[in-house]
């Protein structure tokens, strides 16, 4: 029986290996990507806007998360903290930001409209602009680059790379592939280890989401996604495709479960790259990676 399935795991990621080939080949750019320079700190801070977002920023002043190199993610930048801490870079993931208004729904319409707007007119400061190469022939990204000069657009590889763990960690050296993005912190944390961060640490990484499902008498299925900034407005939804087709539940615990397998292929990744990886959030269903608190991580950087 052992042997059966050794055997099938190995067909498996053969078929993997291949079907990622090909999509390298059609989808990914190979030019030289990650050649921005910057003076870095030694810690690369990642902001996720999980409900705990919130404690953590309480508890730590702004001076102290100014320490660490901070990058926020998609809507951080629609609230009060953007200007406050200031982040270093900022990473937008979902295809939605760089799609055409026709290809939206109104919902992705606004909330596009409301981030581009205060990335506009707040950024005051040089800050890198993390995005998929996808989001060079959007118009609506192109007008917010021109808006802003403090604004610094590095592109990266969208390309879900899996198979064979030497294959992988090939094409991930590489920045031609990552684990599937499913989550924004997946392409954050990826490229926070391709600028050579040894040490990086994220927050605000709930991932609470399987407490937060529920279906309806309809045979609707609704997930309740809170963030720090919305957490007692925020209500159950359908959690729908890019345009207006709800997603099913099936297709919402898969979705969720490549998010988390995800992070375990980042571990492994990581371990080859020599980097330390740190949850510190306050709470947290991720478990690939070692749990730490600012406290402590602090502690052992000085």
């Amino acid at each position: 029986m052992r042997l059966l399935i050794c055997i099938q795991s190995w067909f498996s990621n053969l078929g993997k290996t291949f079907a990622s080939c090909i999509r390298i080949l059609l989808q990914s750019t190979f030019s030289n990507i990650l050649a921005i320079k910057f003076n870095q700190k030694e810690v690369c801070l990642i902001l996720g806007n999980g409900p705990s977002l919130k404690q953590t920023i309480d508890t730590y002043p702004a001076e102290t998360l100014q320490q660490f190199d901070l990058m926020a993610v998609n809507q951080f930048a629609d609230t009060d903290y953007f200007s406050v801490l200031q982040p270093k870079f900022y990473l937008l993931n979902a295809v939605s930001y760089f799609q055409e208004e026709t290809e939206l729904s109104p919902l992705y319409q606004n909330l596009r409209k409301e981030l581009y707007k205060s990335l506009s007119e707040k950024i005051t400061w040089d800050m890198y602009l993390i995005v998929p190469f996808r989001a060079k022939k959007s118009s609506n990204f192109k007008d917010l680059l021109n808006s802003n000069p403090h604004i610094h657009a590095v592109y990266f590889n969208q390309t879900p790379g899996e198979g064979f763990t030497c294959f992988t960690n090939f094409v991930f050296n590489r920045a031609w592939a990552m684990p599937r993005p499913h989550n924004v912190l997946i392409p954050g944390i990826m490229h926070a280890i391709h600028l050579n961060y040894k040490t990086i640490a994220i927050v605000g990484a709930d991932h609470s989401w399987l407490a937060e499902i529920s279906v309806t008498s309809n045979n609707e299925a609704l997930v309740h996604q809170k963030h720090y900034y919305d957490e007692q407005t925020s209500r159950p939804e359908l959690m729908q495709d890019y345009i207006t087709r709800p997603r099913k539940l099936h297709e919402i615990l898969h979705k969720f479960y490549l998010s988390f397998k995800g992070y375990w292929d980042i571990d492994t990744y990581s371990k080859k790259r020599k980097a330390s990886i740190y949850n510190c959030s306050e709470v947290s269903m991720i478990d690939a990676f070692e749990r730490k608190s600012l406290s402590e991580l602090r502690k052992s950087q000085s």
